[in-house]
């Protein structure tokens, strides 16, 4: 059986929501392939405004929170894979930023409270570790901040209905869907690799990153939750240093080549546990990519 049609079996309705965001997007490819003949709003995807399915250039149309809520089932599975990332900040100010995140949590937690989420799925972000809720004020990040209160918020409106609650922070990302050059050194590395003189600038090169696919971490947490138990996991995928990977790039480009600084600094502690990530993934059947076939994939999309 298709993992759609279980999770059908134990749900009502499948939401999500950042339907559009690379994560989002990578769900909606896993949930649609081979299924096309669900039943209409089986699979509801939520984004910043409503759209055709010809606009949004998905399966089905997207609905804005606000068109969304009436077409929401009574037994839900939720993925919320919306938020801002920190780039938006170069756009609006903070207080805009923050307010923006808190709408986005919002619309969750109010759905949870609504008693219609029988199962959340959050995906978060590493910069979370950055602090605690009692000493939140002192977390300077506006990411990080925003991370830090929805993830309590988010745990506080799920166990007072007693809703299943998974909450993945996310490290390093790659797939098919990150169509745009960032930040992030896999795609900053295949962005000078292929389209910068082919000249790979690497500052940290013993910096350790573990890196996931983004259609198996949603497949990872699909199947996770048909267990029924809560969790809170970091994601990981392969563990590799910036240097690796800058090399990693080198062999899918053969043009390309890793200008490394003279000085080499010592390579910080890893601080997400990759491995539990790692051993649910085996033990629920998900193939998990190696970097190389991340690398490629992620290339794919850059081209």
């Amino acid at each position: 059986m298709h993992l759609t049609e279980t999770l059908l079996l134990n749900y009502d309705q499948i939401v999500i929501y950042g339907a559009k965001g690379w994560v989002g997007r990578s769900a909606v490819e896993l949930l649609f392939n081979g299924n096309p003949y669900l039943i209409e709003n089986q699979i509801l995807l939520i984004g910043s405004k409503t759209q055709s399915a010809h606009e949004a250039h998905l399966p089905v149309k997207v609905y804005s929170t606000s068109d969304a809520y009436g077409l929401l089932g009574k037994k839900i599975f939720f993925l919320n894979a919306a938020f801002l990332r920190r780039e938006k900040l170069t756009g609006m100010t903070v207080l805009q930023y923050e307010k923006a995140n808190e709408n986005i949590t919002q619309f969750g937690v109010n759905l949870i409270n609504s008693g219609r989420v029988k199962t959340f799925v959050n995906l978060s972000s590493g910069v979370a570790n950055q602090g605690k809720i009692e000493d939140i004020e002192d977390v300077t990040d506006p990411y990080a901040k925003a991370k830090i209160i929805s993830e309590s918020l988010y745990e506080t409106a799920c166990n007072s209905i007693n809703s299943q609650l998974i909450n993945c922070r996310i490290y390093s990302m790659s797939g098919k869907y990150i169509n745009e050059f960032n930040n992030l050194a896999l795609t900053s590395f295949l962005a000078q690799g292929m389209k910068e003189k082919h000249l790979i600038k690497v500052s940290s090169p013993s910096t350790l990153r573990s890196y996931v696919d983004s259609i198996d971490l949603v497949n990872v947490l699909f199947r996770l939750a048909l267990q029924g138990s809560d969790f809170n996991l970091d994601s990981g995928g392969e563990l590799i240093s910036l240097g690796d990977l800058a090399e990693v790039v080198c062999s899918v480009d053969e043009n390309a080549r890793v200008v490394y600084p003279e000085v080499f600094e010592k390579s910080p502690d890893y601080f997400g546990d990759y491995k539990i990530f790692n051993e649910f993934a085996k033990s629920l059947g998900v193939p998990l990519k190696n970097i190389k076939e991340q690398v490629l994939e992620t290339s794919k999309a850059l081209l």
